[in-house]
């Protein structure tokens, strides 16, 4: 899909920017903007096309976009009318708001921010919680949706371990060896296609296997497994995308996998579909 650079009509003299649509479909183009954006699908249903990966998405579903991340709502054509209505909040942290990264009170909230560069689907159980905050914020001026917004940061930032990337495009860093963390990651990038092991890169790093494990984790809040496989799985997404696609043994092969039947299992796990269903279902949408 050919993606649009997107101008969000974001205010100069505001912090955020809040949208309400009420539209016969979603934009339908894939595009990116320079600023966050929290998404709360009031009504709705279909497909969310971020990067390179997909989910489903439903009425009182909620998202945070990260900047720039590639992504569109398409609505599915099943469902029997296309007439969507969302809230959005916009931010943007090299804007107004990058001035409050020096206030220690907001800087963690900033920072969780920073770490969420891939976007989330906000889980079931604290939709309820981050709506409230939402409608509020959609309801309040100046001063009191300023604080809205970072109470609303405060209550995600608190489960951020529950928390899913949408994609794994990148990794951001969650505290110090912002360094070491990139040198890791970008090792796993350039090999994730073989067979490379822990041990490898714990020795890369000049680590037991145990310490990095732990390393790994605290830094970017995956298991190095989680982090190799959803490699593996979006480098599959990117196949079976591109005019290259031809089977799904072929296709299994070249991210890296030596077992279809592990490729098929560990696929599902990370997309929600077998390989041939997210194929199907790219089709469908992508016109």
């Amino acid at each position: 899909m050919r993606m649009i650079q997107f101008n969000v009509p974001f205010p100069k003299d505001k912090s955020l920017y809040v949208q309400e649509d009420k539209l016969q479909d979603f934009y339908p183009y894939f595009h990116q903007h320079e600023e966050y954006q929290f998404m709360w699908v009031i009504r709705g249903r279909g497909t969310l096309f971020v990067s390179d990966s997909f989910h489903s998405f439903k009425e009182d579903d909620i998202f945070l976009l990260g900047s720039n991340q590639p992504h569109v709502f398409k609505s599915d054509e099943m469902a029997g009318t296309r007439d969507v209505e969302c809230v959005s909040v916009f931010f943007n942290l090299k804007g107004v708001l990058s001035s409050l990264s020096n206030m220690p009170e907001l800087g963690g909230l900033l920072a969780f921010v920073l770490r969420s560069a891939n976007g989330f689907q906000v889980p079931e159980e604290y939709k309820a919680r981050v709506k409230r905050r939402i409608s509020v914020l959609r309801k309040s001026n100046m001063m009191e949706r300023l604080i809205s917004f970072f109470l609303l940061l405060k209550e995600l930032s608190a489960v951020s371990e529950e928390l899913k990337p949408l994609s794994v495009s990148s990794v951001p860093d969650k505290g110090d060896g912002t360094l070491r963390i990139n040198e890791i990651c970008r090792y796993v990038k350039d090999n994730f296609r073989r067979a490379v092991t822990l041990e490898e890169v714990a020795d890369h790093a000049n680590l037991t296997p145990q310490a990095f494990c732990r390393y790994f984790k605290k830094h970017t809040g995956l298991t190095f497994v989680s982090y190799i496989n959803e490699l593996r799985i979006q480098e599959a997404c990117q196949l079976i995308t591109s005019e290259r696609y031809e089977s799904v043994s072929l296709v299994a092969y070249n991210a890296g996998f030596n077992s279809i039947t592990n490729f098929n299992r560990v696929f599902r796990s990370v997309t929600g579909f077998s390989p041939k269903e997210y194929y199907g279902r790219y089709k469908k949408n992508v016109h």
